[in-house]
């Protein structure tokens, strides 16, 4: 059965790519994880931490001239299509992923005790023929999670879109002044600016930039091969956390009123800092074990 999961990444995946500063949307927590009202607490929080200043009235007097100018660039139904041509870009690569060979390979290694070498040694149609066998609807489930996955993209862009377009109008009167609005406006009313208006913003889900991005992403990550030893190094000069023997009294008084425990108690109460806390366990994962498979069969199997 496929995770959930594959489809809650998908779906911040190609929502993260259409809006970065969208921090807000809520996605339904993986029943074999976090708790709904937890998921719900965690994106009121992050959203808190993005939490916009106020217009200033002179802002304020500019959002009309705004709003017309952000209207031309995202009219009604914009976010929806502009998320189908996202999925579009992000699913199709996953999908011939989740029918091929990989797939097939990550059904035998989840379904089948035989000898690796030997599998190994069978072609890509042999693999994706014996995942048929164990699997029925092993091509089947690439469609499924399509159709599913734009339903879901569907409904999210319609609650999105007033949303993102009254921030991106905010944000337009915050950055331009009326005279700029003007221009801008009459920008978009010339043949080339009307092209310019409605285009600018799919520019994000083009496949060129696309895959631009997904060729750029081993750069990005292989700057976290090190971070261990990074952070080990950034902390290395600051005070190690205090044990309940380091604290002095008047810091015992202050966590017992704060807290409520009794000062008697506190002792018990205060646990011992972790001592792998800066190993890599709080801040950094060290990455799952794949048991000798890559990592794009782990995930492959893992949605099986």
């Amino acid at each position: 059965m496929i995770k959930r999961a594959i489809l809650v990444t998908t779906a911040s995946l190609a929502l993260t790519s259409a809006s970065p500063a969208l921090a807000d949307a809520h996605v339904e927590p993986d029943s074999e994880g976090i708790s709904a009202d937890a998921m719900d607490q965690a994106m009121s929080m992050i959203g808190d931490l993005f939490e916009a200043e106020e217009l200033t009235d002179e802002q304020l007097a500019r959002l009309p001239a705004a709003t017309t100018v952000v209207s031309t660039m995202l009219p009604e139904g914009f976010y929806s299509e502009l998320m189908a041509d996202m999925m579009d870009s992000i699913m199709g690569p996953m999908m011939g992923m989740m029918s091929g060979e990989l797939a097939a390979t990550g059904v035998l290694a989840s379904r089948l005790s035989a000898d690796e070498a030997a599998l190994q040694e069978l072609s890509a149609e042999q693999k994706i023929e014996l995942a048929s066998i164990l699997d029925p609807a092993f091509g089947d489930r690439g469609v499924v999670m399509e159709t599913l996955m734009g339903d879901i993209m569907t409904q999210a862009a319609i609650q999105i879109e007033p949303v993102y377009r009254e921030g991106m109008s905010r944000a337009y009167a915050v950055r331009f002044n009326e005279a700029q609005l003007a221009d801008i406006a009459e920008f978009f009313e010339t043949p080339t600016g009307a092209i310019y208006a409605t285009e600018n913003m799919k520019l994000m889900a083009d496949p060129q930039v696309m895959s631009a991005s997904m060729q750029a992403l081993p750069a990005m990550m292989s700057q976290f091969g090190d971070m261990e030893a990074r952070m080990e190094e950034a902390f290395a000069d600051l005070p190690a956390e205090k044990t309940y023997a380091e604290l002095t009294q008047a810091e015992r008084e202050r966590v017992s009123a704060l807290t409520g425990i009794a000062v008697s108690e506190l002792e018990a109460a205060v646990l011992p800092p972790r001592d792998d806390d800066m190993a890599g366990d709080s801040f950094i994962d060290e990455g799952p074990d794949y048991g000798g498979a890559t990592a794009e069969e782990a995930v492959v199997e893992e949605t099986m």
